[in-house]
């Protein structure tokens, strides 16, 4: 009878065990961070086991100067790599520098990047904050797979178009509020009226539907992982793949404005 109770508690322990680890599976650390202080850095001297690499034809390399070097090789990929730690407030700034590959490219931070603990990191949810080499930005949303145009294409003076020039990038994100830099400059982002609604931007530089706002409100993703992405549109054959330097990463608690 004692075996039987013993091994009968044992198989309940094992069950909620079994059970509590299904819960926890997706549970994840938030970094806190305290106003101006720095929370975390990157400056890529050596490729840390806490950045990873997801699907897509991506080489990634550290160049003996301590950058990060992501390339994007097939036409309409967009691959990236994440560091591990997950934040829900920062200040993030990065450099970045393409250096190869046709202008009309886009490069930018991945941030806010929910792991689901799906098989595919398609299926997952995560923010962007890209500009081109032409010299446009653009913000968009993916929510459980599913993109959404948060802030059009926007040409800007700030960005330094061309290969082989370096642009800094800053994403402030307090709560639902994100605010975005280039070079320094803060941009405006167009944000439509009906919250249900993707954002328009004509080339008479129109915001259709929408306003021009300096602060982007968007409550869907809490918190989440940061990380540098790359993406390559339709190319020539004959075109290289967009290759993109990024170096210095580093995130601040954000301060109050």
């Amino acid at each position: 009878m004692r075996r039987f109770i013993f091994l009968l508690a044992l198989v309940l322990v094992l069950a909620a065990a079994y059970v509590l680890n299904r819960l926890t599976a997706n549970w994840h650390y938030i970094i806190p961070v305290e106003p101006g202080q720095v929370a975390y850095i990157a400056a890529f001297d050596g490729f840390a086991d806490e950045w990873q690499l997801y699907e897509g034809v991506l080489s990634a390399q550290v160049l003996l100067d301590g950058a990060l070097r992501l390339e994007a090789g097939s036409p309409n990929s967009g691959p990236f790599s994440a560091a591990r730690p997950y934040f829900a407030d920062f200040d993030l700034r990065i450099e970045a520098k393409p250096v190869q590959g046709p202008l009309d490219n886009a490069y930018g931070v991945i941030f806010r990047l929910e792991d689901n603990g799906n098989s595919s990191p398609a299926d997952d949810s995560y923010y962007w904050f890209f500009i081109s080499s032409d010299g446009y930005y653009q913000v968009m949303r993916v929510l459980n797979g599913i993109q959404k145009r948060l802030s059009d294409w926007i040409p800007s003076p700030a960005i330094r178009p061309g290969l082989g020039v370096t642009n800094w990038l800053r994403v402030v994100a307090t709560g639902d509020m994100f605010r975005f830099y280039i070079n320094n400059q803060p941009v405006q982002l167009c944000v439509p009226d009906d919250p249900a609604g993707e954002s328009t931007f004509t080339a008479l530089g129109e915001c259709v539907g929408g306003q021009m706002l300096d602060t982007l409100t968007d409550g869907s993703i809490a918190a989440g992982k940061i990380g540098l992405i790359v993406h390559a549109f339709d190319k020539r054959a004959d075109e290289p793949g967009v290759m993109v330097d990024f170096d210095n990463l580093v995130i601040f608690g954000p301060e109050q404005e």
